[in-house]
């Protein structure tokens, strides 16, 4: 062995190179074996986590797969123009008809709108029967739907021709759906945005049935109860209140930006969202405002007196009720007062002495 150090040099090397003939802190392999053990839960977690995911879509697969099994049982179809109408009721086919005859102007009149190609065949199912459209809606409060998965749309005919639903306005809504969920894709389109831009294009005709005595809208903005976009950017209220009103402000939202900005700005909006941009750089790219701002202008413009004005016509016999009520709760204090006084001056008049001999 040499002196300057050679033998230390080596005996370090080996000790690198074999380092299980050393002893090992215990502290260091309680953390190894922690840290393995982390590793361990987190690729479990992502594997369960993989296979839940795997699992929710073949199940949803299935369901819409069963569910397109059961319609397709016992039906009857009709093909033309670019569309196949379905309908079990043998009756239906008359409607049928009409969706076919109508179908190439409501086509034609999105595509002049959106100026993008309706390049899908979509499948229409009549249903004749409220209670059997009710199990497949699963609200009352709707008359028809859209399943852009399956270029489907569902319509309740028994409930075409009772005001305000036609035939042409409701396919015209329903399709639009389709249409916009077509050539929308790789973004989430938000729902207010995408209700609205149906309602806007269907004359304000949305597809639930909505109650004609008085807008939900005006009420939320007299109360300071209106529901954040925020909110309904995935999902509406399952209650009858809530959900007429998110239809309500999600056409308001669209038909401000259209009074604002113009048709070109909410145009300009879905195009960028067709291109990848995410809806609130859409919104700013297309307004040069940010989502938030749009909304807080969107309320403040709900703020008027038209709509205050439209709230009290809309809720004419409830004011009038409230302003007899308290006409009569004035007169009745008014006359308390007039009675107590009365009072007040006869106890007067017996309290004076009497001067007479």
């Amino acid at each position: 062995m040499k002196e300057d150090g050679t033998h230390v040099e080596m005996r370090i090397r080996f000790q690198k190179s074999c380092p299980e003939d050393f002893p090992v802190p215990r502290s260091r392999r309680l953390k190894e074996v922690e840290k393995r053990r982390d590793i361990m839960r987190f690729c479990s977690a992502r594997q369960r986590l993989a296979l839940l995911f795997i699992s929710g879509v073949f199940a949803i697969f299935f369901l819409f797969a069963a569910h397109l099994t059961a319609l397709g049982q016992d039906l009857l179809g009709i093909e033309g123009s670019g569309v196949r109408v379905l309908y079990r009721d043998p009756s239906l086919e008359a409607g049928a008809r009409e969706v076919i005859r109508r179908y190439p102007f409501i086509r034609a009149s999105l595509e002049s709108v959106f100026l993008w190609e309706v390049d899908f065949r979509p499948d229409v199912l009549l249903v004749g029967d409220r209670r059997s459209f009710l199990q497949m809606a699963g609200h009352d409060a709707f008359v028809a739907y859209a399943v852009p998965e399956g270029r489907l749309v569902v319509i309740d005919y028994t409930r075409m021709g009772t005001y305000p639903f036609t035939l042409e306005t409701t396919l015209k809504h329903e399709l639009c759906h389709l249409l916009l969920h077509r050539h929308i894709t790789g973004v989430h389109l938000p729902k207010w945005l995408d209700e609205g831009v149906c309602q806007w294009v269907s004359e304000g005709i949305p597809e639930i049935i909505m109650s004609r005595k008085s807008s939900p809208l005006s009420a939320a903005v007299i109360t300071g109860t209106l529901t954040p976009l925020e909110s309904l950017s995935h999902h509406f209220p399952r209650d009858s209140r809530g959900l007429s009103l998110a239809y309500d402000q999600s056409r308001s939202v669209v038909e401000y930006i259209i009074r604002v900005y113009g048709v070109n700005g909410v145009l300009n909006i879905l195009q960028s969202m067709k291109g990848g941009a995410e809806a609130g750089d859409a919104i700013e790219t297309a307004l040069m405002v940010s989502r938030y701002d749009l909304e807080q202008q969107w309320r403040a413009d709900l703020r008027s007196w038209p709509v205050l004005l439209a709230y009290l016509a809309g809720n004419l016999y409830l004011v009038l009720f409230i302003l007899a009520a308290l006409l009569t709760l004035f007169a009745y204090i008014r006359f308390r007062l007039r009675k107590r006084r009365y009072q007040d001056r006869e106890d007067e008049a017996d309290s004076l002495p009497d001067n007479r001999l």
